[in-house]
């Protein structure tokens, strides 16, 4: 029986020996595999943890206290150091409560990091980057959301002001050199412009990605029909966020922000969160006093009164009930807004004149379709890259599925991470490292890879007119005159993964390839013969449409898709429009004049006064024109292009609500569109044809 303690003995050694070696295991190397695009010096050699976190409330002038996470790197020479700045309303940092014993060993083992406390903003790999490089880095939590106090609404001027008060309290500090840059997605990216166009003096450049240039119809109404899905998922997703709730089962799980202040001083940080105990599960704030894990009364509860005070927020759904059309307005709090206020297509003229370098990323898949006229609308007057890949809104990277379909090289997100170092370096450090000598569009083309140019839509591009023709065709010859009827089937979807998502609903993960092909039965479909070579097509395409209906009006969709040898149709692009607003507009109206909106597209106004509730009566005829969402895709030798038109997009977009009352499939009218093609009734697809 010796033997069996003996055994024993050694292999409680080897665990405890394993449990030591693991405690001060910093997690896996930072490693990167960019396939040679962007590749820079400073991704070799990354050291982990080359810096001191340092938690601390930043008081505005009004008295609000913002939550901030400041990196500064250590081993250095220097002491002082260009920082970036990150504001998110998405919490800063995370604490996971109740982890596991399995999951704490997990998170050891890929992050170094026992939990429960994680950086989510930026991730593990960005900080060590960024800090191991000399930057110093400050995550801090808008007001209204995580552990910051206050109250707010979406985009609201007072986070402009906030964060033009964090940057200027930034370069103050003794260890930041007074060159500050920003960077992070979406609505982090909102606040880049924002700040940006009133242009703080320390702040040398911008990266926003993923983010639109029209709020109204990019983040509302699409075409001035109702996002439903999005906007039910993403004020869920904040509520949940801003509160500090705690849901694993939701979509994306949430967990809450990360205390500032240990309280009770006892070292531990998970203790300032109060216990989800009464009410709603997933809220402490339906408590009117809190407990805590430790049964420890705090004196002030900062944690809990910071966070019930964000019970006053005016969220998402509020906002866009009350902004019903384009040129509403909306009382927030003691001010009055309107778009010219929260709007990135309003900030443009002051990042013109501020000269302002910017680093635009974008997605094909992505909602925020509108980051190319940004790029386009400031490209004579700043310093503007653009990047345009096959990514969604989230993940933040292509996604596995793609990458396969396409044989996508690299990981996306070590690419613009590498380019956004180099670009970091040039305007906060002066490095010579000719970031200025890359040409200012970079895109990867699927079947094809990346490709550089001078400017969007490429000078290489013209387009080629392909008319809808009889027989379901779409042909490069000018069609007989007729017309093709198409009785709406409301039960459309495009919809594609198991969640029934697509790239509209950006607060969802969308994991497959988007193919079409059950969905097209459900259209009006044209396409072309075989393609005897290969087309690519770089830009936004254009679809105009000749229509009539025998209901007073309707919404139209279509879908710009690639089928393949086997049949299988591939979603390329899309566009939709309720039926009265078809009168065209200045694209140049939607930012007042104040500049020249590039590229030139079609635009509908939204403005109240320009609906046409009726524009199908007594048989009118409506000519419509639409861009397509921009896209950059080679249509390979023996494929087939296809046109799909659909009059719903049901769970997706709000049923046209005059067809379908109380968005009720069971309620929709019969509705026929008619399809004027020929002579005086041109209805055409113009696509942007690389040369």
């Amino acid at each position: 029986m010796k033997w069996i303690k003996y055994l024993l003995g050694i292999i409680a050694l080897l665990m405890v020996l394993a449990l030591g070696a693991i405690s001060v295991y910093d997690g896996p190397a930072i490693e990167f595999d960019t396939a040679g695009q962007f590749d820079y010096p400073a991704l070799k050699g990354v050291q982990l943890n080359q810096y001191q976190k340092k938690k601390q409330y930043v008081k505005m002038p009004d008295g609000t206290q913002i939550a901030s996470n400041i990196f500064i790197p250590t081993g250095q020479k220097d002491k002082v150091f260009p920082t970036i700045f990150i504001f998110t309303p998405y919490n800063r940092s995370m604490v996971v409560p109740n982890m596991k014993w399995y999951e704490r060993l997990g998170a050891k083992a890929m992050m170094g990091n026992w939990g429960p406390v994680f950086d989510a903003i930026p991730n593990r790999k960005t900080i060590n980057t960024l800090t191991s490089n000399g930057y110093a880095i400050v995550v801090a939590d808008m007001r209204g959301t995580g552990a910051s106090s206050g109250f707010t609404s979406a985009m609201s001027p007072a986070i402009k002001q906030d964060g033009i008060d964090m940057i200027n309290w930034i370069a103050e500090q003794s260890w930041c050199n007074g060159n500050v840059g920003m960077q992070g997605p979406s609505y982090l990216g909102w606040i880049q412009l924002a700040i940006a166009s009133e242009k703080p003096a320390a702040l040398k450049c911008i990266s926003p990605a993923i983010m639109g240039s029209d709020i109204y119809t990019e983040a509302q109404k699409q075409g001035g029909i109702l996002m439903t899905k999005w906007i039910k998922n993403f004020d869920k997703q904040l509520r949940l966020l801003n509160l500090n709730a705690s849901d694993r089962t939701n979509t994306i799980p949430v967990f809450p922000s990360e205390p500032v202040i240990d309280e009770d001083g006892d070292g531990e940080i998970l203790d300032e969160i109060p216990l989800y105990k009464n009410g709603d599960a997933r809220f402490f704030t339906d408590d009117d006093t809190p407990q805590y894990a430790d049964g420890v009364a705090r004196k002030d509860n900062q944690y809990f009164k910071n966070t019930k005070a964000h019970l006053k927020n005016i969220w998402t759904k509020e906002v866009i009930d009350i902004w019903q059309y384009r040129d509403d307005t909306m009382a927030v709090y003691d001010h009055t807004l309107t778009l010219r206020d929260v709007n990135p297509g309003f900030f443009i003229p002051g990042i013109k004149a501020s000269k302002i370098p910017v680093l635009f990323s974008g997605g094909w898949f992505d909602g925020f379709e509108g980051i190319t006229k940004m790029f386009g609308s400031i490209q004579d007057s700043n310093p503007a890259h653009l990047v345009m890949t096959p990514r969604f809104h989230v993940p933040m990277t292509i996604t596995q599925p793609y990458r396969k379909f396409f044989n996508y090289q690299g990981e996306y997100e070590d690419q613009i991470l590498s380019l956004r170092m180099r670009f970091f370096d040039f305007y906060l450090k002066g490095a010579q490292n000719e970031f200025d000598k890359i040409d200012p569009v970079q895109t990867y083309t699927p079947f094809k890879g990346w490709e550089s140019f001078q400017n969007w839509p490429p000078a290489e591009t013209a387009y080629k007119s392909y008319f809808l023709d009889a027989n379901n065709k779409l042909g490069t010859a000018a069609p007989a005159t007729g017309i093709d009827e198409y009785t709406v089937d409301f039960s459309h979807q495009s919809s594609y993964d198991a969640q029934g998502d697509n790239r509209w609903n950006m607060a969802a993960m969308t994991d497959t390839v988007m193919v079409r092909t059950k969905w097209d039965k459900k259209c009006l479909v044209y396409e072309t013969e075989t393609l005897a070579s290969s087309v690519q097509i770089t830009g936004h395409p254009l679809i105009a449409l000749k229509l009539s209906a025998n209901q007073p009006d309707a919404d139209i969709y279509v879908y710009l898709s690639d089928v393949d040898e086997n049949g299988n149709v591939y979603y390329v692009s899309e566009s939709q429009l309720r039926a009265g607003w078809h009168k065209d507009a200045p694209d140049d109206e939607q930012v007042d004049y104040l500049y020249d909106v590039k590229p030139d597209l079609p635009w509908h106004s939204f403005d109240k006064a320009d609906f046409d509730p009726k524009p199908f009566a007594d048989g009118q005829k409506v000519s419509i024109k639409m861009d397509l969402t921009p896209t950059s895709w080679l249509f390979k030798k023996g494929h087939k292009i296809r046109l799909s038109i659909a009059g719903a997009d049901y769970t997706n977009f709000e049923l046209h609500p005059t067809l379908c009352p109380d968005n009720d499939l069971n309620n929709c009218k019969e509705t026929v569109l008619s399809i004027h093609r020929g002579e005086g009734a041109l209805s055409k697809l113009e696509l942007p044809i690389l040369q």
